[in-house]
């Protein structure tokens, strides 16, 4: 059983990279009762898997509650946040909507039931998302001593360089002098901003070296055109939006090779999940199904994300449009190479595209 007295906490860190950096996947580092001060879900998302991931590691039994904000969730977490379970030695508890659920407890809009200090037994954990730009004293005095917490404030520009070595860092990528310097120049500099779009980078392009042209071609793309957002439709099978993107694509300064590539290595990563689907996903854990398919150091929320992407597309994307589609991506790879991405091959390109979006216009194969 894991003693609070022996948890090592901070009552504060600086933002999401900070808290990052001091803490670790496993009970043991993460505070009991913390507040992610952020009014972007993308942040509390990485928190929230991160808790999750150290109670799956956890030997004990253990519980986890969402709330909402709906009404009667405050009443009904005050009643279970105090009463243990025999059953479930862990509790979590995740709370959403931060400002909308403690509104009871606070201000003019106080009730006259509201506690004026709320404690917690050893065995549970309560993850806030207040999203709002400051958190008030006087919720953190009803918590107590026990209380931690991030806003995610702007980064001052002094702090800026080391933020965004520390965000490398935690997503495990090098970015040359030219490209970091443009990294620092256009993106918007908050904690969360930093790592999505390290990621981003990492998780479109398979690598972890990047120079200016990955920037450009990932993040600060010169058209309006997206190689990565047209993936991305395409593999949910949305042809409005495809058609729409694809309308934007201008011959001579968009390139189809930077899309085809996306493509290649999107397919790759779900044809080997259909075979681990198909074949071993009773067998490989979690973590050998990530190193197989290339994103074992994807962050817990991008990882999740993956995996319930993948899952979604293995049904919608049958062997044989595989197949047809690796045939597809080495015909459009050979005639853009041995020719030009002139008119008449865009043309021919869309026009497969809509193929494989309409199988009815397709001619009927057997085997």
């Amino acid at each position: 059983m894991i003693s609070v007295a022996d948890t090592k906490v901070s009552n504060s860190y600086d933002n999401l990279i900070d808290f990052l950096h001091k803490t670790k996947p496993s009970l043991e580092s993460l505070p009991q009762i913390l507040f992610v001060v952020s009014q972007d879900s993308y942040e509390f998302g990485v928190v929230s898997d991160l808790y999750k991931t150290a109670y799956k590691k956890s030997a004990d039994p253990y519980e986890i509650v969402v709330f909402v904000a709906e009404p009667g969730d405050l009443d009904n977490f005050q009643n279970e946040a105090g009463n243990l379970d025999m059953f479930a030695a862990q509790k979590l508890f995740i709370i959403k909507s931060g400002v909308t659920f403690f509104k009871p407890w606070l201000g003019k809009t106080k009730s006259k039931t509201s506690p004026k200090s709320f404690s917690v037994p050893e065995t549970v954990r309560i993850l806030i998302h207040y999203d709002h730009w400051d958190l008030p004293k006087e919720l953190i005095s009803i918590f107590g001593d026990k209380v931690s917490h991030f806003k995610s404030s702007k980064i001052f520009p002094d702090k800026r360089k080391e933020a965004f070595l520390r965000a490398s860092k935690e997503v495990e990528v090098k970015l040359d002098d030219e490209a970091e310097e443009e990294f620092l120049l256009k993106v918007n500099p908050s904690a969360g901003a930093y790592l999505k779009n390290l990621e981003k980078l990492k998780l479109y392009l398979g690598k972890k070296s990047f120079n200016l042209a990955d920037l450009k071609e990932v993040l600060f793309q010169s058209s309006e055109f997206s190689s990565s957002e047209i993936v991305d439709y395409f593999f949910e099978k949305d042809y409005g939006r495809f058609s729409r993107e694809f309308s934007k694509f201008k011959i001579g300064k968009d390139s189809l090779l930077i899309f085809l590539s996306l493509v290649k290595d999107h397919l790759d990563k779900l044809r080997i999940y259909k075979i681990i689907l198909r074949m071993y996903d009773k067998v490989l854990s979690e973590k050998e199904q990530s190193d197989l398919l290339g994103i074992g150091a994807y962050s817990p929320a991008r990882k999740n994300h993956t995996f319930k992407r993948l899952r979604k597309e293995s049904s919608a994307f049958n062997d044989l449009e595989i197949k047809e589609l690796y045939e597809f991506l080495l015909e459009m790879n050979q005639k853009i190479k041995t020719g030009s991405e002139k008119e008449e091959t865009v043309y021919y390109f869309f026009r497969k595209m809509e193929d494989f979006f309409h199988p009815r216009n397709r001619t009927v194969r057997t085997r």
